[in-house]
């Protein structure tokens, strides 16, 4: 189960200038490609596709970008003990591996780490991209490549690794023609310190509150109107230090103007309630720690 919802979501790795899935050779701290997938789909059609990548060394990763071009729906980038060879094949949205990295939803913005913090790939974990295309056109066939860049820095200049993971509502009922909040908890497993939150909802979402349950006073950490095709990190203006058993809380608000209640999932036309929190220490574990939710305890 817990494999399945995090195969769900937005909400990835991309070289630009091909698709034989090699890393570039840059310096460090330059962008450089990771792992892609140059792609073409039917009109009107909806496919995932899984490309896999053995890493060779250990890799400090301080920013990520998203290339989406249109045609992209989500990608979703974790790592895990190699599990099959290297290579593209067809899969679905519930291929994932255990280590979330990063994930990208539409017009999603790049992201730096601070100083000192970093997401750690070990050498011999296989990269995992689950590629979610949708084309909704449905006169032309839609061609791309899809993926994210990122930068590395030396493991000396890593202080603190961080990890993401995602906070939300699983058991979604959206009321049809009706405007509706959902409303998820998710509880801190260890002391760690907050760098941003990343909305996540469908084509009903219009609105997200995301905030910490202090003893002293809830604190807001986003407040904002929500663009399906704007998917934006939101990097907070002081990392957050939130304890061991801090509860955070999401509220999604949907329109619902169809006739048909709507629940959870990862199609356009289903919705989802995710706030995606990027956090240090790296707790590691399962996907209890990465798809954070009570609903799952």
């Amino acid at each position: 189960m817990l494999n399945k919802i995090l195969g769900l979501l937005l909400v990835a790795v991309c070289s630009c200038g091909g698709s034989n899935n090699e890393p570039a050779m840059t310096q460090t701290g330059e962008w450089q490609g990771l792992v892609d997938h140059e792609w073409t789909i039917p009109a009107g059609e909806e496919e995932y596709y899984c490309v896999r990548k053995t890493v060779d060394k250990d890799m400090y990763l301080s920013s990520f970008r998203a290339i989406s071009p249109l045609g992209t729906h989500h990608t979703v980038l974790t790592a895990g003990t190699p599990n099959g060879p290297d290579g593209v094949t067809v899969c679905n949205g519930l291929t994932n591996e255990s280590m979330m990295i990063y994930g990208s939803g539409v017009d999603t913005n790049p992201i730096q780490l601070p100083d000192g913090v970093a997401v750690k790939i070990e050498a011999g974990q296989q990269l995992l991209l689950n590629l979610h295309l949708f084309n909704t056109n449905d006169a032309e066939a839609l061609s791309g490549t899809s993926g994210i860049e990122i930068k590395e820095v030396p493991e000396a200049e890593v202080g603190d690794l961080a990890e993401g993971i995602l906070a939300g509502a699983l058991n979604l009922t959206i009321p049809a023609e009706q405007v509706s909040t959902s409303v998820g908890h998710c509880t801190m497993n260890g002391d760690v310190t907050l760098l941003s939150v990343a909305p996540h909802m469908h084509q009903m979402g219009t609105h997200m509150k995301v905030v910490i349950e202090d003893p002293n006073g809830d604190i807001v950490i986003h407040d904002n109107a929500y663009d399906f095709f704007e998917q934006k990190i939101f990097t907070l203006d002081t990392p957050l230090e939130l304890a061991q058993g801090t509860k955070v809380r999401v509220e999604c608000t949907y329109n619902n103007n169809t006739q048909n209640d709507v629940g959870f999932g990862d199609s356009s036309g289903e919705e989802m309630c995710f706030a995606g929190l990027l956090r240090y220490p790296a707790l590691g574990g399962d996907f209890n720690t990465i798809v954070c939710s009570d609903e799952l305890l």
